[in-house]
C-alpha cells in the first residue's frame, strides 16, 4: 500500500535548485514524481490531483510571421481569383 503522507512530505528534492531558476521553485523527488498523475480522457496534467495550467500562446514574432503568412495567403487567394475571373490579365 502506498503511503501518500510519506510521499508528499519527500515530493522535493534536497539539492539546492539551479541558479537561474525563478525564487521558490524547487526540484521534484524521485518519490515526488508519484504525485504527477494524468487524466486519459482529457490528457491534463495533474500535480497531487491539482490540474495544471498549461499555456499555449505564441511569441510576438511567431503572431507576427503568422500575420504576414496569412496576409500573403489572401492576396495570393485575391490575384488568383482576378486572374480566374479574367479581371487580372496573365
Amino acid at each position: 500500500m502506498i503511503d501518500w503522507d510519506h510521499i508528499r512530505k519527500f515530493r522535493y528534492t534536497k539539492d539546492a535548485p539551479p541558479a537561474e531558476w525563478p525564487e521558490g521553485i524547487r526540484g521534484i523527488s524521485q518519490e515526488g514524481l508519484a504525485l504527477l498523475g494524468l487524466n486519459p480522457k482529457t490528457n491534463t496534467l495533474h500535480w497531487d490531483g491539482q490540474k495544471l495550467a498549461i499555456e499555449k500562446r505564441l511569441a510576438n514574432f511567431e503572431r507576427g510571421m503568422a500575420l504576414m503568412v496569412t496576409i500573403a495567403t489572401v492576396v495570393l487567394a485575391c490575384i488568383e481569383v482576378g486572374r480566374a475571373a479574367e479581371w487580372i490579365a496573365h
